[in-house]
């Protein structure tokens, strides 16, 4: 019996998707940012329940990209100054429907466009509100390699895009919006030229303090500083024999050793030594020596 013959598997050594992931690891961190940003805000705006995650980032051909985007895709450009270029957000119309349904109170399902069709009014006022929620997921997911002025230029029309037949790599971001156990894809595509200024903070994350930790951190510091501390130093110290305690009575005198230096705690904790005079007939404490960490 003879052996059935197999055929050879084609693979493209030079395919630039092959790269991407190793080159540029933080892209992966940042569309993760932009994706789970871009759930919760557009959550906020329509009052449902979603979550945004990323699938894969993948590096492609132009036409292959524009090719599967489908006749029923509604694709929007942004530009992301100062970068140059613009950018594709890329969503089913039937992804759009399922959102209206749910943002109405409806019960979500998708139903698979065979044709290209007009928005209806409402669609068109629901796709503003996720526009609105990526442009601000965008910012906020980039800041974490440089500050982006996000903005939106405009839809456009998917036979456009397949009649400009550029030569030029696009790197795509496959997210999902997760409604309940509906599942909605969308996909984020940057031209590859727009990121390749980025490849050297796309190689190694920087590690930055986001405006959020530094706002909390500047709040942390304000109440901190209105904590009230007990302070308690000994200003003087004498013994005592407990025969002439008791032989005490009422106007009598306890003679006190003159202390110069004293020592202020807190907690029993030392904080600065401070020199013992008088001021305006009360007594008074000069700071001369700090016991805290860095202190002069």
């Amino acid at each position: 019996m003879e052996q059935e013959k197999q055929s050879a598997t084609v693979y493209d050594f030079v395919h630039p998707g092959h790269k991407l992931n190793r080159q540029w690891p933080v892209l992966d961190l940042v569309n993760t940012r932009v994706a789970t940003a871009f759930g919760t805000t557009l959550s906020e705006r329509l009052q449902i329940s979603l979550m945004g995650k990323t699938l894969q980032t993948t590096r492609g051909k132009y036409m292959d990209c524009v090719e599967a985007m489908g006749e029923t895709c509604v694709v929007h450009e942004l530009s992301l100054s100062p970068l140059t270029g613009v950018i594709w957000f890329c969503i089913d119309a039937s992804m759009i429907s399922a959102l209206v349904d749910s943002y109405f109170g409806g019960k979500a399902t998708i139903t698979p466009l065979e044709k290209p069709r007009e928005l209806s009014r409402t669609e068109r006022r629901v796709v503003q509100h996720v526009i609105a929620a990526l442009v601000e997921s965008i910012t906020s997911g980039w800041s974490m390699v440089l500050p982006l002025n996000t903005a939106l230029i405009g839809p456009v029309e998917v036979s456009r895009l397949r009649n400009a037949s550029l030569e030029q790599v696009m790197v795509t971001s496959e997210m999902q919006l997760q409604l309940g156990d509906l599942e909605l894809p969308c996909q984020l595509i940057y031209p590859f030229e727009m990121l390749k200024p980025l490849s050297a903070q796309l190689q190694h994350e920087t590690p930055k303090a986001s405006a959020q930790d530094l706002e909390f951190s500047k709040a942390l510091r304000s109440e901190l500083m209105n904590c009230e501390l007990d302070i308690r130093g000994v200003l003087s110290e004498t013994k005592i024999t407990l025969g002439k305690l008791l032989e005490l009575q009422a106007g009598d005198f306890i003679p006190l050793r003159d202390v110069r230096n004293v020592s202020f705690k807190t907690q029993q904790m030392p904080l600065f030594d401070a020199r013992i005079g008088n001021s305006n007939g009360r007594v008074s404490a000069s700071l001369s020596r700090w016991h805290l960490p860095g202190g002069q």
